[in-house]
């Protein structure tokens, strides 16, 4: 699936936008740290996470992986059998069709993964007393690294 935007990935784009907004807030946070700026009365407290690292830490990832290869695997066995005997522009027009039902289907199944993390990020950075998190992507050196509370706060959820 592509988006009007230089024809790239709708993923991409939202990815670029993504972090577009992180360096936009890391900036605003380094200058706020750059001129001692504190919030109500305490130092700014930046906190860092691996995003990918607490997905992949996710109790509940394996099993979204393997519900979703099972619907691929259905998704694309039925493309098969549709394609027979069909053209090859009708054969392409089905094989894009599945793909997208297949990423679409992606995308619902790991949103409740990604609110999962989102939930234990908020919980543990809240108790460490950090103001601010990023993602660890975007945080050359500093900060506190909050990735291993954050897969311990979502395995025993």
């Amino acid at each position: 699936m592509t988006t009007k935007i230089s024809g790239l990935p709708a993923n991409v784009v939202r990815l670029l936008i993504l972090a577009g907004i992180i360096v936009v807030v890391a900036g605003g946070a380094y200058a706020l740290m750059a001129s001692g700026a504190t919030a109500i009365g305490r130092t700014l407290n930046i906190g860092y996470v691996d995003m990918q690292r607490a997905l992949e830490g996710h109790p509940k990832k394996a099993a979204q992986e393997e519900a979703l290869n099972q619907y691929a695997r259905v998704k694309m066995t039925e493309a098969r059998q549709q394609a027979q005997g069909k053209t090859p522009a009708e054969q392409q027009r089905i094989q894009r069709s599945t793909t997208e039902e297949v990423l679409r289907r992606q995308r619902e199944l790991f949103q409740g993964l990604d609110k999962d993390i989102r939930s234990a990020v908020d919980k543990v950075g809240r108790a460490a007393g950090v103001l601010v998190v990023l993602d660890r992507s975007v945080v050359l050196y500093g900060g506190t690294d909050l990735t291993d509370q954050v897969i311990k706060e979502l395995k025993a959820q």
